[in-house]
């Protein structure tokens, strides 16, 4: 009997690899049972990836990265952000919050400090240090509020592991918090990956290990080149399209060489702007998961992955690029090998995946005007000037204007006071100044705001939950569809409230999820609720997103009716 049985078995298996069965299906999900969790979050976030690459590029992908989530997960296909900040830093707050910026304090990627008199950026510290590196480093404390991944430590009294890593230092920070284990990012100047001092004084001897092979050098030494032949990138603009901004050092066109040291940026300072730079992530994601033993843990751990390369690729080169084309090609192909290892190593029914971008991106303006539509520039510098020089003529000659960040101006309180004008109505004849620029489409005021008078409009929501008090400034500018706020002539930004900015792709995948299309109108800001609820951790402190509960999978086994159970005393009843 046993030897029949294990003949049966035995052709069973070889019928199952000639099947080619691979990577498991919705239907082979679940949420295991009443009280189960994943073993296992992965999220994958993209920076400047609009909604429509997905569909743009998916005749080109493989079968085992993007498109098997999109074909085989839960497809989200309405997901904007909702506050008008679209910034890659302000997204990735969301993303980890649950909250929008009004709430999380991650207005923009750089703002105006009036007790510094300089711009800061996001993840700045003045009191932190570069572990890995002999550099001052940032830390995560501007970010208000818990993250979904401080969420986890705290439910599970430190246990879970929490661990961070992107191209970038405030990609990695934002989407880790406070409480993770280590984040990490990619130092342009040593090639290594290292962390701040809120983690610690020294890197984890994986980290170390992998720092030893030397990733830089892997691809710094060779020309970036086209994934596929020339003639399979149709769907993007010319290879040398005049409006691109060249790499340093470089040029427009493939092959790129991604190996030339830019003075005062370091020895690797092209390679970020490149697809080899989520390679080297992704690849060191796959050390965490066998170092660190993710997901193979009675708590669920949390691995957040950030795909940083676009934020500077699509502003040199456009979202309609060859190069923004084999960006995504690239990194689908990375996704694929990921969740293969991720099977052999936790089984993807075990765990949650989910895939987001920080931000979309505007078209180059040009692009936009060449075929009809409106776009153009709005020089900060200049939009500075002459709001300071249009005061002067009105209110007499003094510096009015402390700075302009986009989108937001800052006043010089100083010259207000010293002048004896009330602010609101400097802010008013500003706003009116301001609103007389090519390009501005609106102009709000803090007056306004705090009034509950902002005029109404498809971003009027979005700048209320934008505005977090003493980071950002007195104005907000809102520019005309299709123009950018950029002293550059070429290339382009995001940071909009429209949806070439605010729509990205939403897929989920995994423990406790639904595959499916859906179209109802959802939030970045709804991941972490979702990801809590799936985990049985509370939400974030802050956080406004609700889950996503059409594509959470419904409980295994019938609905019992309260009544049913049976106690201690009546199980032993019902034994006599």
């Amino acid at each position: 009997m046993n030897a029949r049985l294990k003949a049966c078995l035995a052709a069973f298996l070889t019928i199952t690899a000639s099947l080619g069965v691979g990577l498991p299906t919705s239907a082979d999900t679940g949420n295991g049972g009443p009280g189960a969790k994943p073993k296992l979050v992965v999220m994958l976030v993209a920076d400047k990836m609009p909604f429509s690459s997905l569909n743009r590029y998916s005749d080109k992908m493989g079968n085992g990265g993007l498109k098997f989530l999109a074909e085989n997960g839960a497809n989200f296909v309405n997901c904007t952000y909702q506050q008008a900040n679209t910034m890659s830093s302000c997204g990735n707050a969301t993303i980890a919050t649950g909250a929008h910026a009004w709430a999380h304090g991650i207005i923009s990627d750089q703002w105006w400090d009036r007790r510094k008199n300089k711009a800061i950026s996001a993840v700045y510290d003045e009191n932190a240090q570069m572990t890995g590196a002999n550099a001052p480093g940032p830390s995560s404390k501007l970010l208000k509020g818990s993250t979904i991944g401080d969420e986890l430590k705290l439910a599970t009294n430190g246990r879970a592991k929490v661990i961070s890593m992107a191209v970038s230092d405030s990609q990695s920070l934002l989407l880790g918090g406070r409480l993770a284990n280590i984040s990490l990012w990619f130092d342009s100047k040593t090639g290594n990956f290292v962390t701040s001092s809120q983690f610690g004084r020294d890197l984890p001897n994986w980290v170390k290990t992998y720092n030893d092979t030397r990733p830089a050098e892997r691809y710094s030494a060779k020309p970036w080149v086209r994934l596929l032949p020339e003639t399979q990138y149709g769907v993007s603009t010319r290879d040398d399209y005049t409006h691109e901004r060249p790499l340093p050092q470089d040029g427009k066109a493939f092959p790129h060489v991604i190996n030339n040291p830019v003075p005062g940026e370091g020895a690797y300072a092209t390679l970020p702007i490149t697809p080899m730079s989520n390679q080297m992530v992704l690849d060191l994601a796959k050390e965490a998961i066998e170092k660190e033993g993710l997901g193979n843990h009675t708590d669920t751990d949390l691995l957040m992955v950030g795909l940083s390369a676009g934020d500077k690729l699509v502003s040199f080169f456009g979202p309609t690029s060859q190069e923004a084309q084999d960006l995504v090609l690239r990194m689908d192909q990375g996704i694929a090998n990921l969740f293969s290892y991720l099977d052999q190593k936790v089984g993807l029914a075990n765990c949650l995946i989910c895939f987001t971008a920080s931000s979309g991106s505007q078209a180059i303006p040009e692009f936009s005007k060449e075929r009809g539509l409106d776009g153009g520039r709005i020089d900060p510098k200049n939009l500075k000037n002459f709001l300071d020089t249009t005061l002067d003529n009105r209110l007499g000659a003094d510096d009015w204007i402390e700075a302009f960040e986009p989108p937001y101006v800052y006043l010089n309180f100083n010259a207000i006071d010293k002048n004896k004008y009330r602010q609101p109505d400097v802010e008013a004849l500003a706003a009116k100044v301001a609103h007389s620029v090519p390009g501005v489409a609106e102009v709000i005021t803090t007056a306004q705001l705090y009034a509950n008078q902002v005029p109404n409009g498809p971003y009027s929501d979005g700048v209320k939950k934008s505005y977090f008090w003493e980071r950002s400034g007195e104005l907000y500018v809102v520019p005309k569809p299709g123009y950018i706020f950029s002293g550059e002539s070429n290339g382009t930004e995001s940071g909009s409230p429209y949806n070439a900015d605010s729509q990205v792709p939403l897929l989920l995948y995994g423990f406790g999820i639904t595959g499916g299309r859906y179209g109802q109108a959802v939030s970045p800001a709804d991941i972490a609720a979702t990801v809590a609820a799936l985990a049985g951790v509370q939400c974030p402190s802050l956080s406004e997103g609700k889950p996503l509960a059409p594509a959470m999978a419904p409980p295994v086994g019938p609905f019992r009716p309260r009544g049913q159970e049976a106690g201690p005393g009546q199980a032993q009843e019902n034994s006599k």
